[in-house]
């Protein structure tokens, strides 16, 4: 997968989820890392997700 869109997973997840929170529980990661993943995801894009 391109680096510019590692952490796409951890958006999906969490848009369908509806929460970090829950999106983090689903994969087994911590609510950090899955806002942090997407964090940086929003920063190669250049957009604003959420």
């Amino acid at each position: 997968m391109s680096d510019r869109l590692k952490g796409i997973s951890a958006f999906v997840e969490a848009v369908e989820a509806g929460s970090f929170a829950l999106a983090a529980e689903r994969m087994r990661l911590t609510r950090s890392a899955v806002g942090k993943s997407i964090a940086r995801l929003e920063q190669r894009l250049g957009v604003r997700l959420f």
